[in-house]
Formats: C-alpha cells, structure tokens, sequence
C-alpha cells in the first residue's frame, strides 16, 4: 500500500487561515474535521449536544462501523489550531440549529458540502489538486501521529478505527527506509 500523502504544516495552516478569514464557522468545523480525524459526514452531522463546554470534551460519533470516541478539545497557541477558541467563537454567532455546523438553512451540513468547502479553501491555499480533498485532513493527522512515534494502538482510537489493521497503513515504510534503520542498527554494534 502507498503511504498517504498528507498536507504539509504550511499547507494546513494556509487552508485554516483562508477559512479563519471568511468564516467562523468554516474554519472550526476544518480544524475539528483535522483535530479529530473525522469523515466529511461526520462533521457534517456533529450536533452541539456533542460538545461539552464545562468539560471541553467533543463527542464523535463515527461512521463504517467505527468506534464512538469522546476527545478533549485542545488549546493552542497558535489561533488557527486552537480547537477551544474556535468552537467557543463559533457558539457566541451561530444561528440557532441543533447542528453544530448547520448548513445555510439550518440543516445538516452534508458530507459534499464539507467536501466542497474543503475543495474552496485548499484552492485558496495554493494546494495541489491532488490534496483537495477534505479526506487529508483525517490522513494528514494519522500519518503525522505515525511520523511521530505514536503507538499504533493510540493511533486506532484517535482515528476512530474499529480493526486496527485499517491503520496499519499508517506505518508502511520503503525498503529504502527499512535499510536506512537496519544499516543503523548494524552501525550500532561495538566490540
């Protein structure tokens, strides 16, 4: 399987910033679709009775099967990536809906309008057409965790995995990175 091709720092900051600049409601529900790994449907239909101000918790109620999570909503220092700030923004000037990010009638906000804001915004960005889609946002945290060190076993909650070999994925590695660490290792013998 071919490693995902994640969004750069510099990229998602560069699609936050251009919805943070036209929307409240655009740029919380991108950085929540980031920040949790979720599906374009189930940002869509993210109620508000799903987010615990008191407790600063978010609840995701996952699609294929997978696993209903309930993660803290993290601050930031940087304005773009603090989920906190955004979502109590939001809140402050949303219209009344039981939808968290309601669509311009008050409805849910369906799987192809996430996607089509995403398409907008990455286009505003600069991204390549190749990362347009709303879907690196989810893979672009993964293969970041991955990257990182993460235990494979956190990474399936995070990413809401109900077989943790749909995020094996995460993990492949080229034969050129599998020799790179071997020769390493065989450097590392002493006498």
């Amino acid at each position: 399987m071919i490693k995902m091709r994640p969004l750069s720092d510099r990229e998602l900051l560069a699609v936050l910033a251009a919805a943070k600049k036209e929307s409240q409601r655009d740029h919380a529900l991108l950085l929540i679709c980031y920040s949790h790994a979720m599906r374009a449907n189930e940002c869509g239909k993210l109620l508000v009775s799903d987010i615990s101000i008191k407790d600063q918790t978010i609840r995701i109620e996952r699609s294929k099967g997978s696993l209903t999570t309930t993660e803290k909503l993290a601050p930031h220092s940087n304005s773009l990536l603090d989920q906190r700030k955004a979502i109590e923004n939001w809140l402050r000037v949303k219209p009344e809906s039981p939808y968290l990010f309601p669509s311009r009638k008050n409805a849910i906000l369906s799987r192809v309008q996430v996607y089509r804001l995403f398409r907008y915004y990455a286009e505003q960005a600069g991204l390549p057409d190749s990362k347009r889609g709303v879907h690196a946002l989810k893979h672009s945290l993964g293969q970041k965790m991955a990257d990182r060190g993460a235990d494979i076993k956190e990474l399936r909650v995070i990413m809401g995995h109900k077989l943790i070999t749909s995020t094996q994925h995460y993990y492949e590695v080229s034969q050129d990175q599998a020799d790179a660490s071997k020769q390493a290792a065989l450097l590392s013998v002493r006498m």
